[in-house]
C-alpha cells in the first residue's frame, strides 16, 4: 500500500498539482478515483488557502458540499482554490479539482470560529470504545484496502445498512495532516458501498455528490460510519449516513446516487 493518497508536484496554497497514487482507486474502475480521497485533498487545500488568504487559525471546517462533474482519474490532478467569503465568524472557500484540462470535482467547504459555548453543550460522555473485533471490509480495491475498518454489521457483499469504525492507514499527503472534516470525508464516501442494497455484479450505483454536515469537531482517530440505501423505481437513489466518533454523534452524509444496469 502506498504512503500516501497524493504527492504533491508543486504545493502553491491556490494553485497546485498533485501525482494522485494507486491507494486513491475505487470500486468501478481502477483507473478512476474513489470519492473519498480528492475530497479530504480537497478539504485540505481550502484549509491551507484559507489561512494563506487570512492568516486566522481560528475557523474549523464544518461542511462539505462536493458536486463530481467528471471521473477522477487516478492520474496527475490539479487543484484550484478561491476564498469566496471570509467574515468574522464563518468562512466559504471553493476548491476545483481538474485532470488534463477538465474539472472533475468542484467543492464547497464552510468554516466556522471556534468560540467556548460549553455553557449550552450538553456534557461529554465517556468515551467509546472501538469495538475489538474482527478487522476487514469485504472488499478488495485498493481504497478499502487502505483503510482500517472494524465492521459491526452489514457489509458490502451484504444487501442492506451497514455500520463499520473505520480510520485511515494511509497519509493524505506529505506535510498535510488530516483535520476532523478531512478524515470524515474520506470515510463518509463509503456510505453507498457500505449500505449497497444491489448486486454489485449487476448494477451499478456511482454517487454524483457527497454532503457532510458536522456539529461539532471530531476527536480521536475513528470515525463510526452508520448507513443504509434508500432506492427509488425512477433510476436514482440516496445513501444516509450517520457519523459518530468515540464521544458520539458528530454529525451526517448524504449521497445521491445514479442507478444503471451494468452492460454485459
Amino acid at each position: 500500500m502506498p504512503d500516501s493518497y497524493f504527492v504533491p508536484i508543486d504545493d502553491d496554497p491556490f494553485e497546485a498539482r498533485w501525482a494522485s497514487s494507486p491507494a486513491t482507486a475505487g470500486p468501478w474502475h481502477p483507473g478512476q478515483q474513489h470519492g473519498g480521497p480528492p475530497n479530504a485533498l480537497a478539504v485540505a487545500v481550502a484549509e491551507r488557502a484559507l489561512a494563506a488568504a487570512t492568516g486566522r487559525s481560528d475557523l474549523t471546517a464544518l461542511r462539505l458540499a462536493s458536486d463530481f462533474v467528471g471521473p477522477v482519474p487516478v492520474a496527475e490532478v490539479t487543484s484550484r482554490a478561491r476564498v469566496v467569503r471570509a467574515a468574522r465568524s464563518a468562512a466559504l472557500v471553493e476548491v476545483v479539482l481538474a485532470a488534463a484540462g477538465r474539472d472533475c470535482l468542484i467543492v464547497r467547504v464552510w468554516f466556522v470560529r471556534a468560540s467556548d459555548t460549553a455553557a449550552i453543550a450538553p456534557a461529554q460522555p465517556e468515551q467509546r470504545p472501538v469495538p475489538d473485533i474482527a478487522e476487514g471490509l469485504d472488499a478488495r480495491f485498493p481504497y478499502a484496502q487502505s483503510i482500517e475498518w472494524r465492521l459491526v454489521h452489514g457489509g458490502m457483499s451484504q444487501p442492506g445498512p451497514g455500520a463499520a469504525w473505520a480510520r485511515p492507514r494511509t497519509v493524505l499527503a506529505e506535510g498535510y495532516e488530516y483535520s476532523g472534516l478531512a478524515r470524515t470525508v474520506l470515510i463518509a464516501d463509503s456510505a453507498s458501498g457500505l449500505s449497497a442494497s444491489l448486486d454489485w455484479t449487476d448494477w451499478t450505483f456511482l454517487n454524483v455528490d457527497l454532503d457532510v454536515h458536522l456539529a461539532r469537531p471530531m476527536h480521536g482517530d475513528w470515525l463510526l460510519l452508520d448507513a443504509t440505501t434508500q432506492m427509488s423505481d425512477s433510476g436514482s437513489g440516496l445513501a444516509r449516513s450517520t457519523i459518530s466518533d468515540q464521544r458520539g454523534l458528530l454529525g451526517s452524509g448524504l449521497q445521491t446516487l445514479v442507478v444503471a444496469p451494468i452492460r454485459r
